[in-house]
């Protein structure tokens, strides 16, 4: 047996003494372990590991500048020792053997097992560690970290890795036009974007909008050979001719979801057929007046959609019909067939 010591910092709270020290991640993997709750024993804290989680991990571990600040939390089994030092808060954490069950993991343990999936990578962990707590301490310790925790908003999550460049080039081109949408003033949707998560009254989330345009922006889709600034003048064109062909809708968000997320998801899932009509009809001008000749033959249009007749005049109390994502995706076919069929010879002629 080869037994191993740290000194560790001790911190007091509520009577007890916490112990905190650094320790490489390979080194606290053959030291520590996890007993998921579940029927072979129900009376445990943690939760099942999942795989997916700790791989998303290991991924992140490989990456440029990727750290991982946040202490592993864990209790000591009574194996361990901890002995004074001639400092006050100061102690010395022994360890019986350098591999064993000697520290259980209260949380932590995806990031402990994204280590599995780092191609070897480690890297040095703050650990905080409590010595020999029974099961319902640990429970407590637990329920308290994963409960009064509030999750980061996908809203300012996009918005600081835009921040910081972490993303890719392909998705910061397309949050650089969901900016000019948001911010330039000959915008239709100016100031209606939600860019941080305080504010309150806009139409979507720039994490919505980064969706609905990335199939058109990104490599493959129909703008992706223009310029950041020339994607962005052709959208805000569009959603102009948006606003003229159903001006009553626009921007009536308690009466109409023309200007609401679902209103927005369908436009822009059509406005690859309407560019196209402007191909055609238009000689590739991309202008309000053009998108909206194009776009006319969809106004009082009705449709035949599961669950019955869908009038294309954006009234909220009518738009329950396509609440969920399959009947969205069957409205923007049907559209795009209207806009297709728009184009085709007439046989009588």
């Amino acid at each position: 047996m080869a037994g191993f010591a740290v000194e560790a910092v001790v911190l007091r709270q509520k009577g007890r003494e916490l112990y905190c020290f650094g320790m490489n991640s390979a080194v606290l993997k053959r030291i520590s372990y996890v007993a998921p709750r579940g029927d072979e024993s129900p009376e445990e804290v943690q939760r099942m590991l999942s795989q997916r989680r700790a791989k998303e991990i290991g991924q992140y571990i490989r990456t440029e500048n990727a750290l991982l600040p946040g202490s592993i939390v864990v209790s000591l089994t009574d194996d361990v020792s901890i002995q004074p030092t001639g400092r006050p808060d100061v102690r010395v954490v022994n360890f019986p053997d350098d591999e064993g069950y000697f520290a259980y993991i209260i949380d932590g343990q995806h990031r402990l097992a994204g280590f599995d999936h780092s191609g070897g990578l480690a890297l040095d962990l703050p650990v905080v560690a409590i010595n020999d707590a029974d099961i319902n301490l640990r429970g407590k310790i637990f329920a308290d970290i994963n409960s009064k925790q509030e999750r980061v908003s996908d809203v300012h999550l996009l918005s600081l890795y835009y921040q910081i460049r972490d993303l890719a080039q392909d998705e910061t081109s397309v949050v650089d036009v969901v900016i000019r949408l948001n911010n330039d003033s000959d915008s239709p949707l100016q100031g209606k974007i939600k860019m941080m998560t305080h504010e309150r009254g806009k139409w979507t989330k720039n994490t919505a909008m980064k969706k609905w345009l990335a199939p058109h922006l990104n490599p493959g889709g129909v703008l992706a050979s223009k310029t950041v600034a020339e994607q962005a003048v052709i959208i805000k064109e569009y959603f102009k001719a948006v606003q003229r062909t159903w001006p009553g809708a626009w921007a009536d968000t308690r009466h109409f979801s023309l200007s609401r997320p679902i209103g927005l998801e369908i436009v822009l899932g059509l406005f690859a057929p309407v560019k196209h009509r402007c191909d055609l009809n238009a000689g590739r001008q991309y202008t309000a007046d053009t998108f909206e000749s194009q776009m006319t033959v969809l106004r009082g249009v009705d449709l035949e959609i599961p669950g019955g007749t869908l009038s294309l005049d954006w009234q909220r109390g009518r738009m329950g019909l396509i609440s969920n994502r399959a009947a969205r995706t069957l409205l923007i076919r049907e559209l795009t067939d209207i806009l297709h069929r728009a184009d085709e010879p007439d046989p009588a002629e």
